[in-house]
């Protein structure tokens, strides 16, 4: 079997790394994987994350070919992120080990059961750990300890790590980030190679999860989830962290205000952004979950005022959809009251009365 030499993009954005996903996924057996980054120019969180984790799978799944790359030693941006040892290239500072300067997170790991053994050791919940290290990234990333700008990264820093944990089904998950201010602008990037948003959500009954696209379309409603819905078990844990099925909703919405948001699970890929034309689809290939959060940092405003004044909204959900739904009021309280399609929850409910 010859050599194969695989040229990596161009562009490791949101936009361009599910062709090479797909490739890669694709690749047949061969005496030795060559990965040439003579083209690689642009390099952003997200795609980094995506495109480690897919080389590594690629890798893994030819345990009979030879692992190779070249051209990639003028990249230092990379380098320094840990791009390359995410998938075992010696070359450059490994994930996590650039910790420390403003600005920027490499591309670092977390531990599911590490942080739930943490939480344990320390009689919290897990929930009050990923609040803890999702301060932590904010911080680092926004230079500051306080403030609207801190105040949101950590917020949907928090609500995306906790949806890995809570739901995903994996122990590791990567986050990566990068804050322009000369632009105005966070990217946060948060992927996980878990059961995906459509195995997750399939546990309600009372959805359509046949698709990933429609288990997308699902995820992102306020106060759906996989675990709490109407006739489902309840659980032991009250308080803040109960389940509620608003992390992705509620973060969505705070990226759409100038920015955009985007999530990928299987074949399908969601954009939302403001304005006409707000919802775009894409066809990806990645098993697990990706997202990328892109927010304009000069739209930013009090978060602790956006959350609060909408406390009304949750109230208001939860009556009129309650044969669908079960949400806790306190976290049904921190939704913002923006746009979505009510007509979704009312076809629900009118099949949930015809059974």
């Amino acid at each position: 079997m010859p050599s194969t030499i695989i040229r990596v993009p161009e562009n490791l954005t949101a936009f361009t790394v599910f062709p090479f996903c797909k490739l890669l996924q694709n690749q047949r057996p061969t005496e030795e994987l060559v990965f040439d980054f003579s083209k690689t120019k642009t390099v952003e969180p997200f795609g980094m994350l995506v495109v480690a984790s897919e080389i590594k799978q690629c890798v893994a799944a030819h345990p009979e070919a030879k692992f190779t790359c070249k051209n990639y030693e003028r990249m230092p941006y990379a380098a320094h992120m840990g791009f390359f040892k995410a998938f075992g290239l010696d070359f450059g500072r490994e994930p996590g080990e650039a910790f420390g300067s403003r600005n920027y997170i490499p591309l670092t790991y977390f531990n599911s059961s590490e942080l739930i053994r943490e939480a344990a050791r320390r009689g919290l919940d897990v929930g009050d750990v990923i609040e803890f290290h999702s301060k932590r990234l904010s911080q680092t990333l926004s230079g500051t300890d306080d403030g609207d700008l801190f105040e949101t990264l950590s917020y949907s820093i928090r609500e995306i790590m906790r949806n890995v944990v809570e739901h995903a089904h994996v122990d590791e998950f990567g986050v990566c980030a990068q804050y322009w201010p000369t632009k105005g602008r966070a990217e946060v990037a948060i992927v996980d190679r878990g059961i995906g948003l459509r195995e997750s959500i399939k546990a309600n009954p009372h959805i359509d999860a046949s698709t990933d696209k429609s288990a997308i379309n699902y995820a992102l409603m306020p106060a759906v989830s996989g675990k709490a819905f109407k006739g489902a078990r309840r659980l032991e844990k009250r308080g803040p962290w109960t389940n509620s099925g608003f992390g992705l909703y509620l973060t969505s919405r705070i990226c759409r205000n100038g920015g955009n948001f985007f999530i990928s699970s299987g074949d399908a890929g969601m954009l939302l952004t403001s304005g006409k034309d707000s919802k775009r689809y894409i066809n990806t290939s990645f098993t697990g979950t990706a997202v990328r959060l892109n927010i304009r940092t000069e739209n930013i405003d009090s978060l602790r005022g956006v959350l609060a004044k909408y406390r009304a909204d949750g109230f208001e959900i939860q009556q009129k959809y309650r044969e669908i739904v079960q949400i806790d009021p306190s976290s049904a309280s921190l939704m913002l009251s923006q746009d979505f399609d009510l007509s979704l929850w009312d076809k629900l409910l009118k099949n949930l009365k015809m059974r």
